[in-house]
């Protein structure tokens, strides 16, 4: 489907709504506006498609798509022709449309009570409901402003784990100092110093306004401890404003008590969620007063159509069965994918790993990726056991979630939270909280890296761990594409690989995933041989007596570098030879390549730190015999300096055979000179000599170097001079001179 087919789709809709408002059709391509003439609609599209095209280099990007999201994308037409057909009564028609959107979502979430408001920018609500919490515990900020903070001012808590620019937004958009924004953990110990924070904001007269936390990271998939946030939050009397993928999570518990909210707001990222471009952001936030909503521009009435329609559309063709089938899928092929990894030794799994799941053996992990694969295929909810499950090893995880309150300890100590959280219990009946129960779900977002052992990562340099991670995420994405992986960054870990179902071009399938697996297993026994075998090479090199010399190649996965170094210039430190010596060793490093891939073509030019060429290695299989290999390119370099060395002895010998061939025809010239006199030659009296006693034409015999035993010889080639006058003739005819002849014959020149 291209831009004309929805053109025309949106044409069709709008000659629909025209049709039941009257009973004649109104037409687009009409030739006239009043007096002024337009071009026909067919032509004005041409023309856009064609500014576009050379962005697009031909892919049509509507190819593949359902009914749902062309529906969507036509919708905006329709937001037009309520915009500009409805202006005095399109805020009626929107606060209905944002109705029908909040009961449904009310009951995906499972969610009580609640009001939806939709923005296209990710900040906007947040800035408002920040708004909407000022004019409530401020009453003079509305007339006087920042004045009115001046005692108090307030503060707001904001998760790393949020977006990156929230911050910096709120500051700019509010016109806060950064003293009012405090970007803090809320996960493990950290919470203590968040406690500790609040502590003090109250001794210091400073307001606790808001707590933004995030309850499943799209980026790192981690998890804050949203218990203990939740308690901190009510104790403090803070608004909490959650985000994240664990949101979509709710629809998937049956939760009797419905009462007890999970927080005051959820941020929800619709065109991730359900797989929909150019959604809107929906942000759902507890009732409070109107005024306030009204004055912090929080009312249905505020919403754009254009983010209303198309989301009342998408709603309206999804039901909350296909919804929640959608959100099932992300979660069992995360929890299928971190049952594989915990497995595996050399894999640190970054993100959030429930305590649902532990480690288990290889042949009960067969049987448990089975049965998981075949009830995901009937449409069954898989749910771990956690009994049946045996614990083999501990695992690593960056963000423990045993700290969390009613587990292991408290974060917080103090008697007031333990007693909210004896109230929570209490309401309760002995059920888990909200917050409880998506601290235990998987995050359908999967962050791991592979790591050797830490023994051996001390062997080698920094950014080993980068480069491994990047072959890795790079081969996984071309043996395997419909499983979207991404490379990420982590703070004082490194680059790790990021899978989250909602990222993948189209939604994966089971079968996509075990392709994956078993693509992932074979890639891994590449990369602990490739591991493995770099300390055999380390030893070779060691002992290889200076011929052949380590190199380090920056943002290379492969076995390593080998630089070859000849015998004249062989150093520990090559960054000190010369420059002789550095062209001398990159030649013959680049005639060895060339060599080795005659034979194999897994070897290939690298270029070191120092920017000398070496000798590189790529990916190894634990049969492959490294020593064979470092002992090919020893002898390789081995006969290349020898044949080397002896084409630069026959070089001298010829160059000293030249030199001695020289001085023995000056010799015989300047004897032959003595013979003819020196009258003749002359200027003057040289020609008038010739003239009376015209001189015989004699030949010197020639040179030549017999290369077997290096002696300069006698030649039956003979080199005469050329007489002056024919060289006159052969310059004024423009030719080059003939300055000596060879003549075969000893007979004299004619």
């Amino acid at each position: 489907m291209d831009i004309e087919n929805v053109y025309e789709s949106s044409k069709e809709l709008l000659d629909a709504s025209g049709k039941e408002g009257s009973d004649t059709e109104p037409t687009l391509e009409t030739e006239e506006v009043g007096s002024t003439p337009v071009k026909n609609a067919n032509e004005v599209l041409t023309k856009f498609r064609a500014i576009i095209a050379e962005y697009l280099h031909g892919d049509n990007l509507l190819d593949g798509l359902d009914d749902v999201t062309k529906g969507v994308l036509g919708s905006y037409s329709l937001a037009g022709y309520l915009d500009y057909a409805i202006p005095s009564g399109k805020e009626i028609v929107i606060t209905k449309l944002l109705q029908h959107c909040c009961f449904q979502l009310q009951d995906l979430l499972r969610v009580s009570d609640g009001i939806c408001y939709a923005h296209e920018e990710a900040t906007t609500a947040v800035v408002q409901l920040i708004q909407m919490q000022l004019l409530n515990l401020y009453p003079k900020y509305s007339t006087q402003g920042y004045e009115a903070l001046y005692s108090c001012p307030p503060t707001i808590y904001i998760s790393p784990l949020c977006v990156p620019t929230l911050a910096s937004a709120v500051c700019k958009k509010l016109g806060f100092p950064s003293s009012c924004v405090k970007v803090m953990k809320m996960n493990g110990h950290d919470l203590k110093k968040m406690e500790k924070s609040l502590q003090e904001d109250l001794a210091a007269k400073r307001v606790p306004l808001m707590i933004i936390a995030s309850c499943g990271s799209h980026h790192s998939g981690q998890v804050d401890n949203l218990v203990g946030v939740s308690q901190l939050s009510q104790r403090f009397n803070a608004w909490l404003h959650l985000e994240g993928h664990l949101i979509s999570h709710l629809s998937l518990h049956e939760q009797p008590k419905k009462t007890l909210q999970v927080a005051d707001s959820l941020h929800l990222d619709l065109r991730q969620l359900l797989g929909i471009p150019s959604l809107p952001y929906v942000t759902m936030y507890r009732h409070c007063e109107i005024a306030l909503q009204r004055a912090a521009y929080l009312t249905p009435s505020h919403c754009s159509p254009f983010s209303v329609v198309p989301l009342w559309f998408a709603l309206q063709n999804l039901d909350s069965t296909t919804i929640s089938n959608r959100f099932r899928s992300a979660v069992e092929l995360s929890r299928m994918l971190i049952n594989r990894l915990v497995t595996i030794p050399n894999i640190q799994i970054m993100s959030h790993v429930p305590k649902t799941i532990k480690p288990s053996s290889s042949t009960e992990l067969k049987d448990t990726l089975t049965e998981d694969l075949e009830s995901v295929q009937q449409g069954e909810v898989v749910e771990t056991n956690s009994d049946e499950i045996s614990e083999v090893k501990k695992i690593e995880i960056v963000d423990e979630i045993g700290d969390l309150p009613g587990r292991n300890e408290s974060p917080m100590e103090d008697e007031e939270v333990t007693n909210v959280r004896d109230d929570d219990a209490e309401l309760c009946d002995n059920e888990k909280t909200k917050p409880e129960v998506l601290m235990d779900s998987i995050v359908p977002v999967v962050v791991f890296q592979y790591r050797p052992k830490a023994k051996e990562i001390g062997e080698y340099p920094g950014n080993l761990l980068d480069d491994l991670n990047l072959w890795l995420v790079q081969v996984l994405e071309r043996a395997c594409e419909e499983i979207h992986m991404d490379i990420i960054d982590i703070d004082d870990s490194g680059y790790a690989l990021r899978f989250s179902p909602y990222d993948c071009k189209s939604f994966p399938t089971v079968e996509n995933l075990q392709k994956f697996l078993e693509n992932l297993d074979q890639q891994l026994e590449i990369l602990n041989a490739t591991v493995d075998h770099k300390k055999t090479l380390n030893k070779i090199i060691e002992v290889s007596g200076g011929e052949l010399q380590l190199v380090e190649l920056p943002g290379w996965a492969g076995l390593g570098g080998v630089r070859y170094l000849p015998a004249a210039w062989r150093s520990a430190n090559t960054e000190q030879l010369p420059d002789q010596g550095k062209e001398e060793i990159n030649r013959i490093n680049r005639e060895l390549v060339a060599k080795l891939k005659e034979t194999d073509s897994a070897f290939s030019l690298g270029e070191g730190r120092d920017g000398l060429s070496c000798v590189r290695f790529g990916m190894v299989v634990a049969i492959t015999d490294v020593e064979a290999l470092a002992n090919l390119v020893r002898q390789t370099g081995l006969d290349l300096e020898a044949s080397t060395l002896a084409l630069e002895t026959m070089a001298v010998m010829i160059r000293k055979g030249i030199e001695e061939a020289q001085a023995e025809l000056q010799r015989e010239t300047e004897e032959k000179l003595w013979q003819e006199g020196l009258l003749r030659h002359i200027p003057v009296v040289g020609s008038l000599v010739n003239y009376f006693s015209p001189p015989q034409k004699t030949s010197i015999k020639g040179r030549c170097l017999n290369l077997q035993n290096g002696r300069i010889e006698k030649s039956d080639v003979m080199i005469h001079a050329v007489p002056v006058e024919e060289a006159s003739d052969a310059l004024d005819n423009q030719e080059m001179p003939l300055v000596a002849s060879e003549e075969i014959n000893d007979a004299p020149h004619e």
